[in-house]
């Protein structure tokens, strides 16, 4: 769960080096220009290179529409695989697509085909972090940003999949939210978190995984599974909430219940106590206990039950018959 975290340091570095004014001045150099101002079209071939504050971007060739009213440059698009680059605050933003269209009425810059922003520390080699999708689009309005389609997000050792992804800015540029939709996946080396929508709360600092949730957690060398409707993890005190059907399985524990919260060990910080409420049952090889509340232990393995416990121990006919009674 502390993959959300990363998501959002994610979309905080790709949004604050993007959020550029597109209300500023815009030169397109190339090796040939033709205007028809009757169309309000404009032709750029060879080597176009467009810059606009300290965005540069370059392609084969582009066209630029005029606003047949005001006259002035409406929406650039640039063909066959531009490339957009911006040096801000010692990052290093880079934007790949197959087309590319920078539109200055409607302050917004959309990547169409293969679309992929990259961002670089200065000093490293390799990219902090890569998004790709079929489509990326910032509208600097709304302060949003939103990808669609096979979208990927990379960031040190997690990796991020779904169908869209939205980010939701305040006037500052601050990351207020952010939305995973559509077959949502969080893989961090062995631990793999999946959900129908994600939505990390980056003023709350809690994150939401709705909708068929599923952890699976690697502990030390073996898997903690948790199903539930529903998961929501507290980053300050780094405590999984699950519920409606919650079904945990770790060894030859299997647990169901209405609720469940995962809590941290206090000296490690990793999950180690499982607590139950609501009439819950927790089986273990031959028998099964029923109770008000259960609480299981990672390390040391064991658990406790209390609360009106029924207690049912399987196969008992199988031994009688076994035994000659």
């Amino acid at each position: 769960m502390k993959n959300f975290k990363v998501i959002a340091f994610i979309f905080v570095l790709v949004l604050s080096s993007i959020g550029f004014a597109v209300a500023a001045d815009l030169s397109i150099e190339s090796d040939s220009q033709t205007f028809k101002m009757e169309e309000n079209k404009a032709k750029f071939e060879g080597n176009v290179r467009v810059k606009m504050d300290d965005i540069k971007a370059n392609s084969p060739r582009a066209d630029v529409t005029i606003d047949p009213k005001t006259k002035q440059l409406s929406e650039a698009t640039m063909y066959d695989n531009p490339y957009v680059v911006q040096v801000k605050q010692a990052k290093t933003n880079e934007i790949k697509a197959n087309i590319l269209k920078m539109s200055l009425l409607k302050k917004t810059i959309k990547g169409i085909g293969n679309t992929q922003t990259t961002v670089t520390e200065s000093g490293q080699m390799k990219p902090t972090v890569i998004i790709t999708a079929d489509e990326q689009e910032y509208d600097t309005n709304t302060k949003t940003l939103t990808a669609k389609g096979n979208v990927i997000i990379y960031y040190k050792d997690v990796e991020t999949y779904s169908d869209t992804a939205v980010a939701n800015l305040n006037q500052n540029g601050d990351l207020q939210k952010i939305t995973l939709t559509g077959n949502g996946r969080l893989k961090q080396k062995d631990s793999v978190i999946t959900a129908n929508k994600f939505i990390y709360d980056a003023v709350k600092e809690v994150a939401y995984a709705l909708g068929s949730a599923h952890s699976d957690v690697d502990m030390d060398g073996t898997r903690i599974n948790v199903w539930s409707s529903r998961q929501e993890y507290y980053k300050k005190t780094n405590i999984i909430q699950a519920s409606e059907k919650v079904h945990v399985t770790y060894k030859d524990y299997d647990a169901v219940g209405p609720k469940a919260t995962v809590y941290p060990d206090p000296k490690t910080n990793k999950p180690n106590e499982i607590v139950f409420i609501g009439r819950s049952t927790i089986t273990e090889q031959m028998r099964s206990i029923e109770a008000d509340r259960i609480k299981m232990f990672i390390n040391p393995k064991n658990f406790f039950a209390e609360g009106n416990v029924k207690t049912v121990i399987r196969n008992i006919q199988n031994n009688k018959k076994g035994s000659g009674f």
